[in-house]
């Protein structure tokens, strides 16, 4: 059987829990910021017009690499730098407000 999801319920739900768990809180911000890179890698490839196949011939990484990546299945920072000058892109570090 399969249910409606109510995406604003379910985020009533996560604040709920992770306004309580100050761990819960941290693991949940690392999750988001996770998602948030990994689909900023695609939609930063997907910009240049560019297949994870491209992106594996222009860095040396397999192809198989290239989709760990995106789907947010870790990497060294040697294996991100790689992919993103490939696509012409580079690394920033900001603070945090």
């Amino acid at each position: 059987m399969f249910v409606k999801s109510d995406g604003e319920r379910e985020r009533e739900i996560i604040n709920e829990l992770i306004s309580s768990d100050e761990n819960l809180r941290k693991q949940h911000e690392l999750f988001v910021a996770e998602m948030a890179f990994k689909q900023a890698l695609i939609e930063a490839r997907m910009a240049e017009q560019l297949t994870q196949n491209d992106v594996s011939l222009r860095s040396g990484l397999s192809q198989q690499a290239v989709s760990r990546l995106e789907r947010g299945n870790g990497a060294s920072l040697e294996t991100i730098m790689k992919y993103l000058l490939s696509i012409g892109y580079s690394l920033t570090i900001t603070k945090v407000q």
